[in-house]
């Protein structure tokens, strides 16, 4: 038997693993208004169920509905804003006279801070200009504009 390998990911040991989010949704993406908790926790549990033979995941919605303890609409909107950031790709499964489902193959999230404000720079404007009062904020915001 080999050494057990140590943990470096954590600071603590865990048994059952831990899911990773990618370092640029965690810096980037948790700023644009489409991206919220609810959005964060169903792309967290989609990583989860990634199967890397197939390429993607494909939990059906009452399933996530269930682990990730949320409403149908809640779903929709954060699945809408999954593909809308270009998190993911919805692929549709259809059985004929059987069951409907989809999978959700996963995009490399922009990891460039100005790539990510040259994309979703109008969006985020948006959103800080009615939550800003004060100017120099919203002045230093729109350098990236």
């Amino acid at each position: 038997m080999g050494k057990k390998e140590e943990n470096k990911a954590l600071p603590f040991e865990v048994e059952r693993g831990f899911n990773a989010l990618p370092t640029a949704v965690s810096e980037y993406y948790v700023r644009h208004p489409k991206f919220t908790p609810a959005t964060e926790r169903i792309y967290r549990y989609l990583l989860q169920r990634y199967n890397a033979e197939f390429g993607y995941a494909w939990p059906s919605w009452s399933v996530i509905i269930n682990e990730c303890n949320v409403s149908r609409g809640t779903v929709s909107s954060s699945l809408d804003s999954l593909e809308h950031l270009g998190l993911i790709e919805r692929i549709k499964f259809e059985k004929e006279g059987d069951w409907d489902n989809n999978g959700y193959r996963f995009n490399k999230p922009i990891e460039d801070e100005r790539e990510f404000y040259r994309k979703f720079g109008d969006e985020l404007a948006k959103k800080y200009r009615k939550d800003m009062e004060d100017t120099s904020e919203l002045n230093e915001l729109e350098r990236w504009f």
